[in-house]
């Protein structure tokens, strides 16, 4: 098809369906009109949904969209895109959609954000560098396996998995009794008092992050940001409050998403972002997290927190793994929006950091492109 015969245009409402369905098509599983309505149009960061699409004469082949985040750097507040589910359809790629709906995508943010940050794979990273994406480095994750079937399973196929079904149980259940020996061997010895909210409580939350934001460029967790961020229909959340005399000095929100025959644990969100000091107090939230999730097969956790109290529980780094079930480290790359030329040294620089170095960078699974 030649390209003018494509056309290029903002999401409608009614583009719904076929959004869910091209997103099936990618990618294999299927998504919901409840997980749409929360991901994009409950967005209390933007009005309506902000995506562009491709449309074809046989319907929409290629979507672009956009999640707005808030990010803070000391006092001051940006107003930032994430792009997300960059789609194509499978039979109408190397026709020039990605370029065309990107020119279009920039051209309607321009004016209304400070910058876009996203975390591109190896296929999408060079297009986006064409279009002045920077790398600012990698986001590592962490994980614990705790039943290596289902990731053996991806790796070996069904037919195989019938054949070493023995072995399959043997490794699963060498696993679960390793981990239950590191538990108890690392044990806190001063177990702080944990308390357990289904949900996230948003004022004990916000009050925790309040006490100790970062210095480093983060998304602020606000009421409006945790309400929303965390409504996900397809999780069970459940956030872990460490107490020291009755009052709350530490938390971890846990979400818990099952696909395809696997159990996943996610670790999405911590209070005080950076290190609270006291490593008792995050070893009790990590051992009370492990003990009501004994049958998660996987637990994820951001790669910065806690690195030594997480190897001492048995989490691997993202680079020691290899399934399909676990992808590679995230890297994170930005675009600013400047009013002037994008290759002015100061449009990489905001309150004096640099947008490139990782370092001044902290970011959580909660601001991943998660789903």
């Amino acid at each position: 098809m030649a390209g003018d015969e494509y056309r290029i245009r903002p999401y409608r409402s009614s583009d719904r369906a076929a959004f869910l369905s091209l997103y099936e098509t990618v990618w294999g599983y299927r998504k919901d009109s409840d997980w749409f309505e929360w991901r994009f149009r409950a967005n209390p960061y933007c009005d309506g949904v902000q995506m562009v699409v491709a449309e074809a004469d046989d319907g929409v082949v290629g979507v672009e969209p956009l999640l707005a985040f808030p990010l803070r750097i000391g006092d001051q507040r940006l107003a930032a895109y994430q792009p997300v589910d960059w789609l194509v359809h499978p039979d109408h790629r190397r026709q020039g959609l990605f370029t065309r709906m990107t020119e279009r995508l920039l051209q309607r943010v321009a004016d209304d954000v400070d910058l876009l940050f996203n975390f591109p794979n190896d296929a999408l990273l060079p297009g986006l560098e064409s279009f002045d994406w920077r790398v600012v480095g990698d986001l590592p994750t962490s994980y614990r396996v705790q039943n290596p079937r289902p990731l053996l399973t991806d790796a070996v196929g069904p037919t195989t998995e019938r054949a070493l079904a023995p072995v399959l149980w043997l490794a699963s259940a060498a696993t679960k009794w390793g981990l239950t020996a590191l538990d108890r061997l690392n044990a806190p010895s001063n177990d702080s008092t944990v308390e357990s909210h289904d949900g996230v409580p948003v004022e004990t939350v916000e009050r925790l992050y309040d006490s100790a934001p970062p210095d480093a460029i983060h998304v602020p967790r606000d009421d409006t940001y945790l309400d929303w961020r965390f409504d996900n229909p397809n999780w069970e959340t459940t956030t872990y409050v460490a107490t020291d005399g009755g009052a709350p000095v530490a938390s971890l929100v846990a979400a818990t998403e099952r696909r395809d025959g696997c159990v996943t644990t996610m670790i999405l969100d911590v209070q005080p972002m950076d290190d609270p000091g006291h490593a008792d107090v995050v070893a009790s939230l990590l051992v009370r997290l492990l003990r009501d999730h004994r049958d998660a097969d996987v637990i994820k956790s951001p790669g910065w927190y806690a690195p030594r109290l997480r190897r001492r529980y048995g989490f691997w780094h993202d680079s020691a793994l290899s399934a399909s079930r676990l992808p590679s480290v995230s890297r994170v790359a930005v675009r600013p929006l400047p009013a002037g030329d994008i290759d002015d040294a100061d449009a990489w620089h905001v309150d004096g950091l640099s947008l490139t170095d990782c370092e001044n960078w902290r970011l959580t699974l909660a601001d991943l492109d998660i789903e």
